[in-house]
């Protein structure tokens, strides 16, 4: 679901109070520079490492070790290199050889555990084409061969929930006990035998565990009810003895390690911190920022850590995957002569975090270290509630004070009002030499120009919203009138039961741009629309509330009950799953109406001292190399960025998943498109012409108009003019 732009009302008017800023302005006064600060440096791999995948970035010993598999044959070996002062050296002890790991198709998750006395574990969970055994394992190193002693209760059907115990996390103490959590426990293991010598159940997913010898820290990255990093820290691995640490503010999935006295590392998006237990407290932790995220590769969405270390030395490592294949170790060290010379630092606040964001902030700081863009997220990426009544009032009193953003994302926000109110700078010098020469889309970029010529806000990304169906032509999804037509000749209900609400909300973005002329309601033109509306809930069938738990149809239930579904998508990745669809059930697709969704809206604040540097970074934003670092976003509005982007691979985000069809469940596979397929749709995104609208009080008015008239009991006359008299003194304001 679409969010919707809060009221325009909410704006203040104090917003036409001056342009100018005075007192801050955001410079850098600096007599001299600092010396001293945190720095990131590249490490080689060892060139061995070609082939291996590589499961784990470790301490043991005081030093950083790296552990990996490589497929074989039948068989998967495992390898083990540490790092030493002329580099990586092959550490691999001869018990690894002993462990039998299958190979071929298998797909194998494996952590290797070391205690402070040198005795090693390891942990290995591989699934297998068609077997439905638990391939969950445990070995010990005795007597330079592998003994197994994988727990029973791991290989036990569970009748209650119908599974196997599926292992999150595991780490080993000095005492030679493991603690291992599942979905359901967390299980004190006797290191000997594999034995489970304490369960507790637990309600909360940790997915991760790291021992520090005598205590094992657990994590959960992600909750639903909260962003927020859970650490507890279990001494001598004994959850009942738990307590909680307190994290640094706006930590979601960070990778985390401890020092061997006690100091624990978190690193993310947000930065890396080391964390000491202040005396006294329970849990609370005193935390040092030793670098922001933006100085990192933990600020670049094109790699993600996949592994933490941190030894005595009092430098820290990330061992980093890079989408498309291959791995980078990063090094993270205190310089004491290293120079700290931000001269010039600019805001951006935008409602919603984006990696595209995160990522220009980052690369452009790497480019220009004088420069640091400080990005002021409302919300984080993994919150889905968002109050824009709080938003406008936070904006609205920064605007109007000396705290004013460099720099606007005004994604679902009044962007009119605050052009009207010159709040945000014309765009053209930078935005309309990149559309002439064909480095833009000049089709998606070029819809933002008013009618006076300027342009205030350019969008970085867009959507598109998937028209896919069975039994039903291309042609026919194109839009409202062409659905509408095929729908009212059909006797099969295409979408299933729909409440008002829900159609509203499927249909009203592509024609409330379209019903307002001059600060009032185009009756004609709405007219038009509203039939063409009560012809599709005609053949949907409009029903008055769901019962709890029951969901409209949607591209989840082509295969079963629906035969058609629309669905917003967010770039090529995104178009794999009902592109997927559309294959199994032989259909076709559509981009609805032509039109794109907004993504990512930036405009520039008349109120900044950094204009010209703001300029420059938008153009940075909009640059083929940054347009193409978000495999995961939107559609690129650059040119050559869509077309490589396009064409990308996309093995990596293939995926399985279970699907309700017409007689039973299936394995659904979510493949990548052929080249066609990826060339039809760069083809569409160079076709389409005019955003998506939006207006929470048309929809709300729409909402409440239309229930009698789409059951049949009123009137189209007398609809549009309950609409008319429900927004008449909302649109002439």
């Amino acid at each position: 679901m679409r969010i919707r732009k809060g009221i325009a009302a909410i704006l203040c008017a104090a917003l036409l109070a001056g342009c100018g800023k005075s007192g801050d302005t955001g410079e850098i006064d600096q007599m001299e520079p600092v010396k001293g600060k945190y720095v990131e440096s590249s490490v080689d791999l060892p060139e061995e490492l070609e082939g291996w995948t590589v499961k784990q970035l470790f301490t043991a010993g005081g030093k950083i070790h790296l552990f990996a598999l490589k497929a074989e044959g039948d068989r998967t070996i495992a390898g083990e290199w540490e790092l030493q002062e002329d580099g990586f050296a092959d550490v691999t002890r001869p018990w690894l050889e002993t462990v039998e790991l299958p190979g071929g198709e298998t797909r194998i998750e494996a952590k290797l555990m070391q205690t402070r006395e040198g005795g090693q574990y390891l942990y290995a969970d591989y699934i297998r084409e068609g077997v439905t055994e638990p391939g969950t394992c445990l070995w010990k190193e005795e007597n330079g061969e592998a003994r197994e002693i994988t727990p029973e209760k791991w290989r036990t059907f569970n009748e209650e929930w119908g599974g196997y115990e599926a292992v999150a996390g595991i780490d080993v103490l000095d005492n030679d006990t493991l603690l291992a959590a599942t979905y359901t426990s967390l299980d004190l293991l006797n290191g000997s035998d594999g034995s489970v010598m304490e369960s507790e159940a637990i309600t909360v997913p940790y997915d991760t565990m790291v021992s520090d010898g005598e205590n094992v820290w657990i994590c959960s990255s992600y909750q639903y009810d909260s962003p927020e990093l859970v650490i507890e820290k279990c001494p001598e691995g004994k959850y009942s003895q738990a307590s909680a640490v307190t994290a640094p503010d706006n930590m979601t999935g960070a990778k985390y390690c401890i020092r061997e006295d006690g100091t624990l590392i978190l690193a993310g998006e947000e930065g890396i911190f080391s964390g000491k237990e202040s005396p006294g407290t329970d849990g609370g932790m005193t935390w040092e920022k030793l670098l922001g995220g933006v100085e990192t590769d933990f600020g670049l969405s094109g790699c993600w850590c996949i592994g933490l270390g941190a030894p005595q030395d009092g430098a820290v490592y990330a061992l980093f995957q890079q989408s498309g294949g291959g791995y980078r170790l990063r090094r993270y060290e205190y310089d004491p002569d290293a120079v700290i010379e931000i001269i010039e630092e600019l805001t951006l606040y935008t409602v919603r975090e984006n990696y595209l964001l995160n990522q220009a902030a980052a690369m452009y700081h790497r480019e220009h270290p004088e420069i640091l863009i400080t990005i002021r997220n409302v919300y984080s990426k993994y919150e889905e509630e968002t109050d824009y009544n709080a938003v406008y009032q936070e904006l609205n009193t920064m605007l109007m004070g000396e705290a004013a953003p460099d720099i606007l994302v005004l994604d679902h926000l009044d962007i009119a009002s605050y052009a009207e109110k010159g709040l945000l700078e014309d765009l053209g010098d930078v935005v309309t030499p990149m559309e002439e020469s064909g480095e833009l889309l000049a089709n998606i970029t070029g819809a933002y120009i008013r009618e006076d010529g300027h342009r205030y806000v350019v969008p970085l990304e867009f959507g598109i919203t998937m028209a896919v169906g069975r039994d039903i032509r291309a042609e026919d999804m194109l839009s409202m009138e062409k659905l509408s037509e095929f729908l009212a000749g059909s006797r099969d209900s295409y979408m299933g039961p729909q409440t008002v609400g829900e159609l509203v909300e499927k249909f009203y973005p592509y024609f409330c741009d379209g019903i307002v002329a001059d600060k009032a309601l185009d009756k004609a033109a709405l007219g038009k629309y509203l039939e063409q509306l009560k012809k599709i809930g005609d053949n949907c069938g409009i029903i008055d509330v769901r019962e709890k738990g029951e969901k409209a149809y949607n591209m989840w239930d082509l295969a079963s009950g629906a035969k058609l579904a629309l669905e917003d998508i967010e770039g090529f990745n995104d178009c794999m799953f009902p592109l997927a669809m559309m294959d199994y059930i032989q259909g076709e697709f559509a981009v609805f109406e032509n039109c794109f969704l907004p993504m990512v809206q930036t405009g520039i604040c008349t109120k900044s001292t950094h204009k010209e540097t703001a300029m420059d970074f938008l153009a940075f934003a909009l640059s083929e190399e940054m347009q193409v670092s978000d495999p995961y976003g939107g559609f690129p509005v650059n040119t050559a960025a869509l077309e490589k982007m396009a064409h990308s691979d996309r093995s990596e985000a293939e995926a399985e998943a279970s699907i309700d069809a017409e007689g039973g469940t299936i394995e659904f596979r979510i493949s990548d498109f052929s080249k066609e397929t990826a060339d039809r749709l760069v083809e569409v995104c160079k076709g389409l012409y005019r955003p998506v609208g939006e207006d929470e009080k048309i929809r709300e008015v729409l909402t409440q108009a239309l229930e009698n008239y789409l059951k049949g009991g009123q009137s189209l006359e007398d609809t549009v003019q309950r609409i008319d008299d429900g927004l008449k003194m909302y649109l002439g304001e």
